[in-house]
């Protein structure tokens, strides 16, 4: 008798730990599938962005023969960058989803960790590190957000996953 019940409780309690088992890895599939960020949730945050901004300046980011319009946030680090407009630059991929270049001159910092990072978003890594992000992705990094690119999929493929030259120039509207 003492041996069925002992085989009762461990069949019990191991259908109960495959059930808890179940259950977490759901939990943590549902948790991935909801950190990832869909194009309307891209667009809220930068609609959130927008409207803690008064003004939106807007600039031009020249690869090669394509213009792209960006939309810089009105705040100190993106006045420093526009001291020193316009800028031709190299800038490096890392990682195939970021070009970067190091400013010879340092910016004011505001940084924040994102968590996600969107494709066009324009960023300050550390106060001299400018980065143009052409792929979304998490990140526990901390960054300036200084703005976006409005044609993201059009800039993800002109960027391409090689160094590239970049001019930025201040629109003819913001002049």
């Amino acid at each position: 008798m003492k041996k069925n019940v002992s085989i009762l409780c461990l069949f019990i309690f191991s259908f109960g730990l495959t059930a808890c088992a179940t259950s977490e890895t759901n939990e943590s599939e549902e948790t991935r599938q909801g950190d990832m960020p869909t194009s309307d949730s891209i667009q809220d945050t930068r609609d959130i962005d927008m409207s803690n901004t008064f003004t939106l300046i807007d600039l031009n980011i020249t690869i090669g023969d394509e213009v792209f319009l960006a939309r810089l946030y009105d705040n100190q680090t993106t006045q420093a960058l526009i001291e020193i407009l316009p800028l031709s630059i190299d800038m490096e991929d890392l990682h195939r989803n970021e070009k970067f270049y190091y400013l010879s001159d340092r910016l004011p910092t505001d940084s924040e960790r994102s968590g996600v990072i969107n494709g066009g978003d324009i960023m300050l890594y550390g106060d001299n590190c400018l980065v143009l992000f052409y792929e979304t992705f998490s990140s526990s990094y901390s960054y300036t957000r200084l703005g976006y690119i409005e044609d993201v999929e059009r800039f993800a493929q002109a960027v391409g996953d090689g160094n590239i030259n970049v001019v930025f120039d201040l629109a003819e509207n913001n002049e």
